[in-house]
């Protein structure tokens, strides 16, 4: 009865690996991890050369109690699983430069600490039906790219490029350096989204619905944009908010 219970558990994530080997071995493949999550009180002479490959490689490493781990699982997990990603990552070095060779104008999309699986999807799918070229996430406080973010971006993620960054900053200086305007939507901005110039190379940052745009990313944003409100509300939904300024770059584009 437990061990049919643990793979009724289990059955609920098929993108689970779980072991101290078998997740040594799959980050020593060609495999995408999405995130590794590891026992709070996890030693052994594998551990160590997980958070290193996980170093390596910009997987984010939370460290977990066992009863979340148990509830994944249900139990045999050795203190670490690992999330297989359901899409391949990629580098916006390796995809900009591509972009301009076919003489067409960059348009990115940043975003900044979006957590939320669903706004997501969304805002993935609305990217890809509004030719937004790659999404741009950073390694650590991003949503997972799993079957639910797929579902919802119905299929999106799976054709649009989707670059995770290890050195957020680093890719912001990149930008800046190949001509890219940095536009950050911003609900105290002060001007709004259709008076930008949107027809140059644009990287469009999102914020997080809560705390907005990090600072970090503020060091590096041309200008702020805003989308008009009808009534004294507290902003968008952010997915929502995502296609009206993408509707807004088209609309120029075209």
């Amino acid at each position: 009865m437990r061990e049919a219970e643990n793979k009724r558990q289990r059955k609920k994530f098929d993108n689970l690996v779980f072991g101290r080997q078998p997740v040594a071995e799959l980050l020593n493949s060609d495999k995408t991890v999405d995130k590794i999550l590891l026992q709070n009180s996890a030693q052994g002479d594998i551990i160590p050369l997980i958070k290193q490959k996980a170093t390596e490689k910009a997987i984010p490493l939370q460290y977990v109690p066992i009863e979340k781990l148990n509830a994944l699982t249900g139990g045999n997990h050795q203190g670490v699983i690992a999330f297989t990603a359901a899409i391949s990552f990629q580098k916006i070095d390796d995809i900009l430069p591509f972009i301009i060779e076919r003489g067409e104008t960059p348009l990115l999309l940043i975003l900044d600490g979006i957590t939320d699986v669903r706004n997501f999807g969304a805002i993935a799918r609305t990217a890809w039906a509004s030719g937004v070229h790659a999404i741009i996430i950073p390694a650590h406080s991003a949503a997972p790219v799993n079957s639910d973010a797929i579902k919802t971006s119905a299929g999106a993620l799976q054709q649009i490029p989707v670059c995770r960054e290890k050195n957020y900053e680093l890719v912001l200086k990149y930008l800046q350096l190949n001509g890219m305007q940095i536009i950050g939507a911003d609900g105290n901005a002060g001007k709004f989204i259709f008076d930008a110039d949107l027809t140059v190379p644009t990287a469009i940052i999102m914020g997080s619905e809560d705390e907005g745009i990090s600072p970090l990313s503020r060091k590096y944003l041309t200008n702020t944009v805003k989308i008009p409100l009808q009534n004294n509300f507290d902003s968008y939904n952010v997915s929502v908010a995502a296609g009206m300024i993408l509707y807004e770059v088209m609309r120029q584009r075209m």
